[in-house]
């Protein structure tokens, strides 16, 4: 098995990828301290390939790199993962390869990316119910239901942006600045399903979109071509298609030289 890279080659290799709306998880994270990565052939100048997984999403790693047998080859000896996300040119030719690999076949769908360059609506910024939340809100994300707080409330709210539509005294709905890196900031959000299609996860976006671009950054907003409802909430903020990535989804797992 392949060891995770130590912090300090995650953050030289944060350094190596572009800065764009496809890579702001990945090199946030990576300079954050909370990926778990691996590399081949990674230098002072560059790497061969990198598989990065971040905490929000385990078992889901983004790949880059463009040698499609060397990331068939290095994907079993990486634990706990059950689709990957790649550029469609290289899911292309990795595909069948990954198939034999693993002994399966595999499901793709599209992961599709979206920027926002102009103002959120005035009206989502006014909804009576939602803001910006701060570091006394603390106690209202910790208290929050997981899907809510994420895995670190404490560190949301100090490194980044973090909306939510309190009502009642409880937090329903949130959107976070997930990632940030020099020129973009990506966006999260969830909703309680008993509060859905009332507009919070949008306003709570537009809070979060509004206070990236007054800080310099390009929002992001990405999710899978078949996920509606967040696709829906991306236009209601006004972001549009920036590019797209696919994942790869193994359609059943292994019990051997895979973890489960």
């Amino acid at each position: 098995m392949i060891n995770p890279l130590p912090q300090n080659d995650c953050r030289r290799l944060a350094q190596h990828l572009p800065d764009s709306p496809q890579t702001v998880i990945s090199r946030a994270h990576l300079r954050w301290g909370t990926a778990r990565a691996y590399a081949v052939g990674l230098t002072e100048v560059g790497f061969e390939t990198a598989v990065i997984e971040d905490p929000g999403c385990p078992g889901e790693p983004m790949i880059f790199g463009h040698n499609a047998r060397q990331i068939a080859e290095l994907l079993p000896q990486i634990p706990n993962w059950f689709c990957v996300n790649v550029t469609p040119d290289l899911a292309d030719e990795l595909e069948p390869l990954l198939a034999a690999q693993m002994g399966c076949a595999l499901r793709r769908v599209e992961d599709v990316y979206h920027i926002l360059t102009q103002s959120p609506p005035t009206e989502l910024l006014s909804h009576a119910d939602v803001r910006l939340l701060n570091p006394d809100d603390l106690p209202l994300l910790q208290t929050a239901p997981p899907e809510l707080r994420g895995h670190d409330p404490a560190q949301l709210l100090q490194k980044t942006a973090v909306a939510g539509a309190i009502i009642q005294g409880k937090l329903v709905a949130i959107a976070q600045n997930y990632a940030l890196t020099e020129r973009f900031g990506d966006i999260g959000v969830f909703t309680l399903p008993a509060w859905r299609g009332r507009g919070l996860a949008a306003a709570a976006a537009a809070w979060v979109a509004d206070w990236l671009l007054g800080n310099g950054r390009i929002p992001v907003w990405s999710c899978g071509e078949q996920n509606e409802a967040s696709l829906r909430v991306a236009e209601k903020v006004g972001f549009v298609e920036n590019g797209r990535r696919v994942y790869l989804i193994l359609q059943e797992k292994q019990t051997t030289d895979f973890a489960n």
